[in-house]
């Protein structure tokens, strides 16, 4: 898919015009974000709590993380962070993109905004929700928090379109073969009627005396 990086503001929730922009890396596989330690303390934000991580090697580490006010495309909201160290990379995880609203476009390699659902704890009548992607249909019994059916998406329009043709190839066949039985038929039946002629003559011919043929002498 690429990386993406974007701009984002950052604020001290306890003095928002204590702020500044810093350019993150997007991780969707990061659940925290991570910005360095210095940058945090600048803005006068200070660790809550320490807590341990596994790093993608095995190693494990303790890091301190506090809270900030982050600031995106006209979205604001607040999110818990890592004090990264000199050796980290600056990076927006997937607590920050729920806060502010928004995910990853893998396409157009961009944030945009997510679709939000929201459901209601006393609704009585079953939800019809669609996928905006495939179109896939879902039925989900709010009571039950469940889903009950599921609609496959529709089928391309490349095989509707193969089916299609298929029928009108099986019409073409059929109506060949109506005509050449027709034209069998009727080849038939002017066999028949030239049989039947036939021997209507040979009964003639049958029937009438045989003279004998006029020759040159006769005639003298």
């Amino acid at each position: 898919m690429g990386s993406i990086v974007v701009d984002v503001a950052i604020a001290n929730p306890r003095d928002e015009t204590r702020r500044s922009t810093l350019k993150v890396l997007v991780d969707t596989g990061a659940v925290y974000s991570m910005i360095p330690a210095t940058f945090l303390r600048e803005l006068g934000i200070r660790p809550l709590v320490r807590k341990a991580f596994k790093t993608a090697d095995g190693r494990a580490v303790e890091r301190e993380l506090g809270d900030v006010m982050l600031y995106y495309d006209g979205e604001q909201g607040p999110t818990r962070v890592i004090f990264g160290e000199p050796e980290d990379a600056a990076v927006l995880g997937l607590h920050a993109l729920d806060t502010l609203g928004l995910e990853v476009d893998p396409v157009n390699r961009q944030l945009r905004p997510t679709t939000l659902f929201l459901f209601f704890a006393k609704a009585r009548q079953n939800l019809r929700l669609e996928c905006p992607h495939c179109g896939s249909k879902l039925t989900v019994d709010p009571t039950l928090g469940a889903v009950i059916d599921h609609e496959p998406p529709p089928k391309p329009p490349a095989i509707a379109d193969l089916t299609e043709a298929a029928k009108g190839l099986k019409e073409e066949a059929r109506k060949r073969e109506e005509k050449f039985a027709e034209e069998f038929a009727a080849q038939k039946t002017h066999s028949d009627v030239l049989a039947k002629k036939f021997e209507e003559q040979f009964k003639k011919a049958k029937d009438q005396p045989v003279t004998k043929p006029l020759r040159d002498i006769d005639i003298d």
